[in-house]
C-alpha cells in the first residue's frame, strides 16, 4: 500500500484577507496547514495556529516547525504603519521569518510582493523587462524582501521561490485598492470619481484564483521566479467600475477626470505560463460586486451593508489621492 504524499504548508499573515482565502483553499484540497499570525479570533478546522508578532517576539516564527513550503502573505501596510522606518523594519523581519521557516527543510517559498516595486513606470506595459524603481517606502520594503528571497534561493537555503507582484486583489474582505474603494463608494450611493476613464485596465486578480495559483507553486516551483498576476484582456477604467456596479445590481453615478499619470497594463503571460488560470477583468470585478451584494442583502435590516460599507470606507478615503494601485 502506498501513501499519498501530502505537503505541509505554512501560511503567514493567515488572519488577513488573502491569507485566509489561501488557508481555506489549501485545507479544501487536503493540504496540512499551519497558520502563522499575530492574532486570530477564528478557529479554522484542519489547521494548526502559531502566534508570531515580529514587533514583539525576538525569535523566528513557530520555532521547531518544519514544513514543505511557506506562502508568505504577511505585510505591514502604509495605511496601518505610517512611520516609514517602522514599516521597512517590520516588513524586513516578516520576510526573514518566512525565509527561516521555509529554509528549515530546504522547502519552497511563495512571497506576496506588490506592483509598488515598479513605482510609476513610464511605459504602457509592465512585463519581464520593466525595471524596478519603487517610489514609496512600502515599495522599497517589497523590493528589499524580493532580494532577500532571491538570495536564499541562490545560496541553497530554499529549493525554490516565486515572487508574486500583486495588483489589486479582490474578494470579500478586500481592502486598500481601487476596486475596494470604488465598491465602498457605490455601496454608499455616492458618485464614483473615475480618473482617465478610457485608459486600459487589468491590474486586478481574484483572491480565490490567486490562492489556487499559490498552492500550485508551493508544490512545483524550482529556482527563483518573479511574475505579475493580472487579468486579460484589458478593459477601460470606466468599464471596470461599471462591472463592479453590475455585480452590486446598481446604476453607478460617475464623474470623470483626467490625471497626469496613467497606470500601465500588466502582462500576465509569465504567470499564466506557470499555471495561473486566466480570467477577464470584467468577470472578476462583476463577481466581486456580487459577493458584496450577497452580504448587503443577507438580513432584513441590512446590517451587513453597514458592515461591508464601513469596512471599505477607509479604503475609499485612502484612495482619494491615488487613482489606483
Amino acid at each position: 500500500m502506498t501513501n499519498k504524499f501530502e505537503p505541509t504548508v505554512a501560511v503567514t499573515g493567515a488572519a488577513g484577507f488573502l491569507g485566509g482565502v489561501i488557508v481555506r483553499t489549501l485545507v479544501a484540497s487536503g493540504v496540512r496547514v499551519h497558520r502563522i499570525a499575530r492574532s486570530s479570533r477564528t478557529a479554522v478546522p484542519g489547521t494548526v495556529r502559531h502566534g508570531w508578532d515580529p514587533d514583539r517576539d525576538a525569535g523566528p516564527p513557530a520555532q521547531g516547525l518544519q514544513v514543505d513550503a511557506v506562502i508568505d502573505c504577511a505585510a505591514a501596510l502604509p495605511s496601518r504603519v505610517e512611520n516609514p522606518d517602522a514599516l521597512k523594519s517590520t516588513n524586513a523581519r516578516l520576510v526573514q521569518g518566512a525565509i527561516d521557516l521555509a529554509a528549515r527543510k530546504g522547502g519552497r517559498l511563495i512571497y506576496m510582493s506588490s506592483q509598488a516595486v515598479y513605482g510609476r513606470p513610464n511605459c504602457a506595459l509592465i512585463d519581464a523587462d520593466t525595471p524596478l524603481a519603487p517610489a514609496t517606502p512600502y515599495g522599497e520594503s517589497k523590493q528589499a524582501a524580493e532580494r532577500a528571497v532571491a538570495a536564499a534561493v541562490d545560496d541553497g537555503r530554499l529549493a525554490g521561490a516565486a515572487v508574486l507582484r500583486l495588483p489589486a486583489v479582490v474578494g470579500c474582505g478586500a481592502h486598500d485598492n481601487f476596486p475596494a474603494a470604488a465598491a465602498a463608494t457605490l455601496l454608499r450611493g455616492e458618485p464614483v470619481t473615475v480618473f482617465n476613464p478610457q485608459s486600459p485596465y487589468n491590474a486586478v486578480v481574484d483572491a480565490e484564483t490567486l490562492a489556487v495559483f499559490a498552492a500550485l507553486l508551493a508544490k512545483t516551483i524550482d529556482g527563483f521566479v518573479a511574475v505579475s498576476p493580472a487579468t486579460h484582456p484589458p478593459i477601460t477604467v470606466v468599464a471596470a467600475v461599471e462591472a463592479i456596479a453590475a455585480g452590486l445590481g446598481c446604476k453607478p453615478s460617475l464623474r470623470f477626470r483626467e490625471a497626469p499619470h496613467g497606470a500601465p497594463i500588466i502582462d500576465p503571460g509569465p504567470a499564466i505560463a506557470l499555471g495561473m488560470a486566466p480570467q477577464s477583468p470584467a468577470s472578476v470585478l462583476c463577481r466581486f460586486g456580487k459577493m458584496l451584494a450577497s452580504e448587503v442583502h443577507c438580513g432584513p435590516e441590512r446590517r451587513t451593508e453597514r458592515t461591508a460599507s464601513s469596512r471599505l470606507t477607509g479604503d475609499a478615503q485612502r484612495q482619494s489621492a491615488r487613482k489606483r494601485r
